[in-house]
């Protein structure tokens, strides 16, 4: 289990976070629900050390001091950002072995492209002849190329067409059922998404209830 306990992120005077508390369970999806702007991005840079936080981070009770995102991708943390963040000019199959080479190890090539067969014939283009629905299953197969326990991503779903989101949470449906912990931000994550998971809110940087289940 991943758990964050009272994590809480300042820039200067504002609070972005505050004290927050979460526990990412193999197998299980965490909906982050909240507005542009609620503290979203600012708790999963936390997360994984990149940017300055105070609380606690453990996974099965070990608690991880010095956090980086390098060291949190040996542990199996893998968090896909907001906008991407491809190298445009490299092929697809280049930022694809990027993800690989970053933690050293690496999933399988073929395996990771099953998830998204539309890639392939992609292989060979450079990233930014993709539409946009394409680069977001780039971004995130470039992640899933560290072979992670456990997948922050935030807002994977924002601007895409409704078969690329669809297509989207097909793969996340697929990665709980072989065991991965995730953690999905978004506005309206779960809008009519006939998907059984745990959601909250976030706001003003306080995760301030718990929902019902979506199913």
């Amino acid at each position: 289990m991943l758990e964050i306990k009272d994590l809480s992120v300042n820039y200067a005077d504002l609070r972005a976070v505050d004290s927050a508390n979460l526990q990412i369970e193999k197998g299980k999806i965490l909906a982050l629900e909240g507005h542009h702007g609620a503290g979203k991005t600012s708790l999963l840079k936390a997360v994984i050390g990149a940017v300055g936080s105070v609380g606690e981070v453990s996974i099965d009770g070990l608690t991880l001091t010095n956090r980086n995102a390098a060291s949190m991708l040996a542990l199996g943390v893998v968090l896909v950002p907001e906008g991407r963040h491809l190298f445009s000019s490299l092929t697809s199959r280049d930022n694809l072995k990027f993800g690989a080479a970053v933690c050293g190890i690496g999933a399988n090539f073929d395996r990771v492209l099953a998830l998204f067969p539309e890639l392939i014939p992609m292989l060979h283009k450079p990233a930014f002849a993709l539409s946009g629905g394409q680069a977001q299953m780039l971004a995130f197969a470039r992640g899933l190329m560290a072979a992670p326990e456990y997948l922050l991503l935030d807002e994977p779903l924002m601007g895409l067409a409704a078969n690329s989101a669809k297509r989207i949470w097909s793969a996340i449906l697929e990665l709980r059922a072989e065991g991965i912990g995730i953690l999905i931000t978004g506005q309206h994550t779960t809008s009519k998404q006939n998907i059984a998971i745990d959601y909250i809110m976030i706001e003003n940087g306080i995760i301030n209830r718990r929902k019902e289940n979506a199913k």
